[in-house]
Order: C-alpha cells, then structure tokens, then sequence
C-alpha cells in the first residue's frame, strides 16, 4: 500500500507542474495564432495597397497610350502601329482594372490558382526573371570593377586628383594596385 499512496503522491506533482506548463504551451499556441493572423492581415492589407496603386498607374499607361494611338491615326502614317498600341492600351487598362477592384487575398488565390494550372509557365517566368537579374549584376559588378580599377590606378600613379568626379564612388581610398581590394 505504501507504494500506491507514494505513487499517487508522485502523480499529484506530475500533475501539479504539468498543469502550469500545459496552460503556458496554449497561451503560447494562442499567442502564436494571433501573431499569425495579424501577419496575415497586414501582409493581405500591403498587397491591396499596392495592387490599387499598380492598377492606377497601368490605367495612366493606358491612356497615355491611347492618346499614342489617336495622335498615329491622327498623321495618318502608322495605321497599323496606331492599332497595336490601341490594343496593349486596351490589355493594360483591363489589367489596371482587375488590379484596382481586386483584393489582396483574392489577387493571392488567383496567382496561385494560375500557378497550380500552369506550373511550366510560372517555372519559365522564374527562370526568365533569373536570367535577366543576373546579366543586370554581371553588367552592373563589370561598370563597377571598371570605374574601381581606373580610381586604383589614379590614386596610385598621381592621376586625376584635380578630377574629383572620376574619383568619387570608385571606392579606392587610397588602395594600391595588385593589393586584390
């Protein structure tokens, strides 16, 4: 008997310390879902901001390039020119429209709805966007290390220091040739 009151005093304690622990792990857990859903609210409000502001500016393309079109058909020498830039107006400004009337949410649905039927495509898009990004870092590290070598070798031979333009950004400060910084 001496082992089953032990046991059940054990068991009291076990219970005592879990209590407070289970009732921190829920407060947390709740804590946690709240945080989550207000992240989700702020993040929902931030793209229907912007997708309001996206779609005000593709209807002013719109109309900037309608008035194109007018002016085209106007001279009367680009006729076909006129048309295809009626048409992209056309395009931009339904685009502008969606964007303006739609919600955050349901502008997220949407693109995942449009990236679960075309996954190749979203794939291609991707790596289209890559491409692109990265030969704009290739260019822009080469006008960089250019610009960066030629201040190396003002500041190192006694050049240009009359020229302050050349030198400012080239991030020399003094460094000499051939010390690989």
């Amino acid at each position: 008997m001496t082992n089953t009151a032990s046991e059940t005093g054990r068991e009291g304690l076990v219970g005592e310390t879990a209590s407070p622990m289970g009732d921190a792990a829920a407060t947390a857990q709740q804590k946690a879902s709240e945080l989550k859903e207000q992240g989700r609210s702020k993040l929902s409000e931030t793209l229907d901001e912007r997708t309001t502001q996206a779609g005000g500016q593709a209807r002013q393309m719109a109309q900037a390039l309608r008035r194109s079109g007018e002016q085209l058909r106007e001279q009367g020498e680009a006729q076909q020119v006129a048309g295809m830039t009626e048409g992209a107006a056309e395009r931009i400004e339904r685009v502008g429209g969606y964007l303006e009337q739609t919600s955050g949410d349901e502008f997220l649905r949407d693109a995942e709805d449009f990236a679960r039927r075309r996954p190749w495509m979203v794939a291609g898009l991707g790596l289209m966007v890559g491409l692109a990004a990265s030969r704009f870092l290739k260019a822009s590290s080469e006008r960089r290390y250019d610009s960066s070598a030629r201040g190396r070798y003002r500041s190192t031979y006694g050049y240009g220091y009359s020229d302050a333009s050349a030198d400012v950004g080239s991030g020399s400060h003094g460094r000499e040739l051939g010390t690989g910084g």
